[in-house]
């Protein structure tokens, strides 16, 4: 329950914003109990990180499952990646670059364990492309995987704005086409 709410005030106002006591103010209980779960700030911004990490996890399983043919298990890893993040800006924000990493507070062992699944998770889907002869095999697995997430991260971040004005189902279409454009072009630029 803290934990869904500090998800919503996250996306909602930003990290500046989300404070245990006003947590528990909206969720109607004692300023306390927020504690008992989250001794911190810092610790809540830790599992909100980690949910996001083992929903990633999940979201390259999906994209692993989705084909046999490797270069369509990575368009959909892009797919996947694209609609978590704008689901979840701010939460994608502390994943890949927020306060958590320049606190001081050493990571918790399930966030580094859902941060290394969740990478790893592409990393299959981009070697499973290398030997499948398909991607190209003359630059190392993690460099090419990097490549593509970076260029998949690029993308959502620059068309949040423009994901968050979509009106109608045709705009939506829209959009949707332009990712599927995006990401061809990401793959036929690493294609063997």
């Amino acid at each position: 329950m803290v934990l869904e709410h500090s998800k919503k005030v996250l996306e909602n106002t930003g990290v500046s914003s989300l404070s245990l006591r006003d947590i528990a103010n909206d969720l109607g209980v004692s300023h306390t109990a927020p504690y008992r779960h989250f001794p911190k700030k810092m610790d809540l911004l830790q599992a909100l990180v980690t949910e996001g990490f083992r929903e990633l996890t999940e979201a390259m399983e999906r994209a692993w499952n989705h084909s046999e043919d490797p270069l369509e298990k990575v368009k959909m890893a892009g797919v996947e990646y694209i609609s978590l993040l704008l689901k979840n800006p701010r939460r994608t924000e502390l994943m890949f670059g927020g306060e958590i990493y320049v606190s001081g507070d050493p990571l918790s062992d399930d966030l580094r364990e859902y941060g290394k699944l969740a990478y790893l998770g592409m990393f299959k889907i981009v070697e499973y492309g290398q030997k499948s002869l398909k991607l190209k095999n003359s630059v190392p697995t993690d460099t090419l995987m990097m490549s593509f997430w970076s260029g998949v991260h690029g993308f959502a971040v620059l068309n949040e704005r423009k994901w968050k004005q979509i009106k109608s189902k045709e705009e939506e279409e829209s959009f949707r086409k332009e990712v599927n454009q995006i990401l061809e072009i990401m793959i036929e630029g690493t294609r063997l």
